[in-house]
């Protein structure tokens, strides 16, 4: 059986236990209000898992410490370990000099002059979706927008060259994984041995995954002509220090790293962002006057974001309410003292950017959903939808393109409107994802 959660206030010895929290797939399936309720209970309280305490960090100034000051004492943690079956030893997962030779590797493929190109393929994804879309048509927003990330994902990696089959395998076997990956960080080892349905769906998705991406890689290592993607880059990518290119497994981690991490946040953030559109007519409409005014019915373009003010303050908005990325972990490497509290070296620390952007302490009325907060904007250690330092997402600027362009072009045209009036219910699983969202497709006046 699962084990039971308790709850350490630090500094020790005080010990209390709250009982909104049961066994640890209670703890998996609800997660959010209890990591909510604890941001009142200090700066840093203590989860246990059996006999493994995790360490919430609470504050921003403290966990601007673990993430940037004093990055070089911590590891990913225990999360990340549960995700290296998958993505192997890829950007998110390394560590150390590995890690940091990998991110100067990669980094070039995400400069603005790329991220102009890949703005393009974007839009056609995007535009080939919504071709279909008939008005009075209903609609899974969230799989729809599922569908499209993974697609435009894959073919900003592969190219053109990828048939829609292979990107719907690739869709399924993310959401295997990335379901399955909160269950694996919070209870104990043993359970991922046992012959349980999801253990057998996930190494199954892993498998297949591998393969694809193995099949592609191969093509793409004997093929001799040049193509415009990302994958391109990373082949021929040199280390600036040694001349050595990415290996085969590096080339491996790499695209499946970014597979896996790429589609799921943009996707769901998109969704969430639709959602509030249609629930608040009066901010859909502004964002319409935007576009109205500065496309004046012309696809959208890459030159056209910076005068997309309103739309960014839109994603800004979501990435704060709805912060898809809601758990993180890190792990001490060595003893290290934060505020009042000293923790040992190979402690598990936890800390969730959803449930710090909704701190009223934070943002006034937190669960508003506001635009126009970001006028004045907060103070950086506030808001942290793709972490922070040396280990901030390396995509964090594509990921930013993707949702405007996507934005703009689905709202230059449709509108999306709810189907019902059933509450929206927020899944806690990889990434923070909404439980179903139809809506009903209206035609732009």
């Amino acid at each position: 059986m699962p084990t039971t959660p308790t709850i350490d206030h630090l500094p020790p010895p005080a010990r209390g236990r709250l009982p909104v929290i049961g066994h640890a797939l209670q703890f998996v399936r609800g997660p959010l209000n209890v990591l909510q309720d604890l941001r009142s209970q200090g700066d840093i309280v203590a989860l246990h898992v059996g006999k493994l305490p995790i360490y919430v960090v609470n504050s921003p100034q403290l966990l601007h410490h673990v993430l940037v000051t004093d990055a070089g004492s911590y590891t990913k943690g225990r999360m990340y370990d549960k995700t290296r079956p998958v993505v192997g030893n890829g950007i998110a997962t390394s560590e150390g000099a590995f890690h940091h030779r990998q991110r100067r590797l990669i980094m070039p493929a995400f400069h603005r002059p790329r991220l102009r190109s890949y703005s393009e393929a974007m839009r056609e994804q995007a535009e080939s979706v919504i071709a279909s879309w008939k008005p009075g048509q209903h609609i899974a927003v969230d799989r729809v927008m599922h569908e499209m990330s993974v697609g435009t994902t894959v073919r900003t990696l592969f190219g053109t060259g990828i048939d829609n089959g292979t990107i719907a395998e690739i869709d399924y076997c993310v959401g295997v994984f990335l379901k399955q990956v909160i269950v694996r960080t919070m209870t104990p080892n043993f359970v991922e041995n046992l012959p349980l349905p999801g253990t057998r769906k996930f190494e199954a998705a892993r498998k297949r995954l591998k393969t694809i991406v193995d099949t592609i890689l191969d093509e793409r290592l004997r093929a001799t002509e040049e193509r415009d993607d990302l994958l391109t880059l990373l082949i021929a990518a040199r280390d600036e220090e040694t001349g050595e290119p990415l290996s085969r497994q590096q080339l491996h981690d790499e695209v499946v790293t970014m597979v896996v991490a790429g589609a799921d946040s943009t996707a769901y953030t998109l969704s969430w962002l639709l959602h509030e559109l249609g629930r608040n007519p009066a901010i859909e409409a502004r964002l319409h006057h935007e576009l109205d005014t500065v496309l004046n019915g012309r696809p959208v373009t890459f030159d056209d974001l910076p005068r997309l003010e309103y739309t960014q303050r839109l994603i800004q908005e979501t990435l704060r309410l709805h912060s898809v990325s809601w758990i993180q972990m890190r792990r001490t490497i060595v003893p290290v003292r934060l505020g009042d509290t000293h923790l040992p070296a190979g402690a598990e620390i936890l800390f969730s950017a959803t449930t710090m952007h909704r701190d009223p302490d934070l943002y006034p009325d937190p669960l508003r959903f506001d635009p126009d907060r970001w006028l004045s904007p907060p103070q950086r250690e506030s808001f942290q939808p793709f972490s922070a330092g040396p280990r901030k997402c390396p995509g964090d600027h594509f990921s930013l393109t993707q949702l405007a362009i996507n934005l703009a072009t689905i709202a230059t045209h449709w509108r999306l409107v709810p189907a019902n009036r059933r509450k929206v219910r927020e899944v806690p699983a990889a990434v923070l994802r909404p439980n179903r969202l139809p809506m009903v497709v209206q035609a732009r006046s």
